[in-house]
């Protein structure tokens, strides 16, 4: 069973590349689980609904590895095995079942053009930027599930989707609004500066700091001069590019591929159509669909008299999804729509193009045929390359996972070390590190080889590691050689930096005092600050119309800047302020408010999205306190392993 375990999770990236390509990014995901049943203790019930162990888990491992590919070296797997980031991701996914049990209890839906259409749009479905079948099916089966299963779960996320999306959709600025915020986002300061650097002189760089005082810095801060913890791993690695090819492929099996997977180098023929729906509920009585079919017959007759079927469907069709849109379901290939209905549409041509009323489970359509794209593809010498890499790579891989097996049972058999492995294999050991959790170069620059390097099997029992997969098609095993632990570093190490660290402070002390005169003398004595400042030596600048997002003279003293209180009418006042490099006397002189441009519609549009989308933030924010409040929220925390 340990065996299998280790063997099954050689196919773990292989398998999480090709569910993350599926993953459709809707504002709310994750629904599928909450349509099936699971075991397991609960974590989590949502009214009637449960959160099961199982549930979370997958979720979680799901999300962390989505992080993990997303943050890449800078991902850290001990701050994802904390408590609080399961917490979080718990009450994400109660949110989820709370939107999922509001959009179903409003009743909404969503049509099949519209689910076809979002279906056919995910690119892991597409061959050249064009809708497959064949791709469609394989990818499905890859990960366990029939079209009817995965086209529910995405007729689930639609439908929760619009929730939240209707929200955002009806959140508008008002123009006070606008006006208020292009005033505060586009205002800009006018200022006279003095800037006081902190300077390091050479008398404390040489020598100005004590010995007692070294000391005793280095003392008060032992987490600024801490080693870092770091391994030093051996490793075996395994390529599937690296496998001997094997016997090439015939041609008559390359040809039986062709003809088995025409479909992948053959574009069927589609058309472009439009419809109009006449809604009729399954259950509705022979009277009801009769009277439908007859408003459908009479607007087909309309159509084909000359009255525009666009017009026609924006006003008489109930398919909510393409009624705006003149009834358009963009283009169609076979096998997207129901029987009935793509028979009648094939059934059309260009010089009758409007059909009969067609009957589904939805009611009566009328269909219009707009264009037609001829059906197109490759020759079998066309596709021969494509076949043949297929059938190297498919080689390439099946030897491999042998040889894959066969190193893992040879592990298994001593897991104390590598060399009997690499021998039996013609494989080399090699090292890496020292590196630590950060990561390094070469394979320590991958996330998963770091984080096996830091697990308790390798680094606290110095066995051999599970497989790593690098690719695909590779994987590494290691094994500890040199732990590394973090340590403070001795002093005679880090003096530099502690003499540096506090020569800088003492720098910055004495240009905030000086800033502190030349202000106590600006506002006791006569002389304007630009004389005081020529009179100590140090220059004076004064900068118009600053902008709250210049780095210019500093970014650090712009920011403090825009902290400052408007100045009182007709006058000014005096402060010292902190700058990136040390600090300034500054005198604030005025305020202008940022106005729209009124000759510049985009950037008014640009605003007022940005202030709707912040709007519709907090309305969803509102929205899900409200349902948390009125929900029955159980949590059983204690089952969050």
């Amino acid at each position: 069973m340990v065996l299998q375990s280790i063997r099954e999770r050689l196919t773990g990236v292989m398998a999480f590349t090709i569910l993350g390509i599926l993953v459709i990014p809707f504002a709310f995901v994750g629904v599928n689980q909450y349509f099936t049943s699971s075991s397991g203790n609960l974590v989590a019930k949502v009214n009637d609904k449960e959160i099961t162990y199982n549930d979370f888990n997958q979720s979680f491992s799901d999300y962390r590895r989505q992080m993990q590919s997303l943050m890449g070296a800078s991902f850290d797997p001990e701050e994802f095995d904390k408590l609080t980031a399961k917490r979080q991701h718990l009450d994400n996914m109660i949110d989820q079942q709370l939107i999922t049990q509001a959009a179903l209890s409003m009743g909404l839906d969503v049509d099949d053009a519209t689910l076809s259409e979002k279906i056919r749009s995910i690119p892991a479905f597409q061959i050249d930027g064009k809708f497959n079948p064949d791709v469609y099916q394989s990818r499905l089966t890859v990960q366990g599930l029939t079209p009817k299963q995965f086209e529910r779960d995405v007729r689930s996320q639609v439908i929760i989707s619009q929730l939240p999306q209707s929200i955002g959709q009806g959140s508008i600025a008002t123009p006070e609004e606008l006006k208020d915020f292009v005033a505060l986002v586009n205002q800009s300061r006018t200022f006279g500066a003095v800037m006081v650097p902190a300077q390091v002189s050479a008398e404390t760089a040489d020598g100005g700091v004590t010995d007692q005082e070294i000391d005793d810095w280095y003392k008060a801060h032992p987490d600024a001069y801490q080693s870092e913890e770091q391994v030093i791993i051996q490793y075996i690695e395994l390529d599937a590019a690296d496998m001997p090819a094997g016997a090439p492929p015939t041609e008559d099996y390359l040809k039986q591929q062709f003809e088995s997977q025409k479909a992948r180098f053959v574009t069927p023929e589609q058309r472009k159509v439009a419809h109009i729906l006449i809604a009729v509920a399954p259950d509705a009585d022979e009277a009801v669909k009769e009277t439908a079919r007859q408003k459908a017959e009479d607007l087909a007759k309309r159509a084909r008299g000359g009255e525009d079927f666009a017009e026609l469907a924006k006003e008489y069709s109930q398919d909510k999804g393409s009624a705006a849109e003149g009834g358009d379901l963009g283009w169609i290939e076979p096998g997207v729509m129901v029987k009935t209905f793509e028979d009648a549409m094939y059934k059309l041509t260009m010089d009758h193009p409007i059909s009969d009323p067609v009957q589904t489970s939805f009611g009566w359509h009328v269909i219009e045929l707009e264009d037609v794209r001829e059906a197109s593809g490759m020759t079998f010498d066309e596709a021969r390359p494509t076949l043949l890499r297929e059938y190297e790579d498919e080689q390439a891989s099946r030897a491999f996972l042998e040889q894959a097996d066969r190193l893992v049972d040879l592990i298994y058999e001593d897991p104390t070390t590598l060399d009997s492995a690499a021998e039996q294999m013609g494989l080399k050991v090699q090292e890496a590190g020292p590196f630590g959790r950060e990561g390094g170069a070469g394979i320590a620059a991958n996330p998963e080889v770091v984080k096996t390097a830091f697990s308790d099997l390798v680094l606290l029992q110095g066995s051999v590691s599970d497989p790593v997969n690098l690719s695909e098609d590779s994987l590494v095993m290691i094994k500890l050689k040199k732990h590394l632990p973090a340590a403070l570093k001795p002093l005679d190490e880090v003096r530099g930096q502690v003499v540096a660290t506090l020569s800088q402070n003492r720098a910055r002390d004495e240009a905030q005092q000086r800033a502190e005169e030349l202000l106590k003398a600006a506002r006791e004595g006569s002389e304007p600050l630009e004389k005081v400042a020529q009179d100590a030596g140090l220059e004076y600048a004064r900068f118009e119309d600053v902008q709250r997002t210049s780095t210019e003279p500093d970014a650090q003293l712009v920011k403090e800047i825009f902290r400052l209180p408007r100045p009182a009418e007709g006058g000014s006042d005096k402060v010292v302020l902190p700058t990136g490099k040390g600090f300034a006397v500054v005198v604030l002189e005025s305020v202008k408010d940022g106005v729209l441009d009124s000759g510049n519609p985009q950037v008014r549009q640009q605003y007022r999205r940005y202030l709707a989308n912040a709007s519709a933030s907090e309305e969803v924010a509102a929205l899900m306190q409200q349902l948390r409040a009125v929900a029955d929220i159980q949590v059983f925390e204690e089952n969050i392993k």
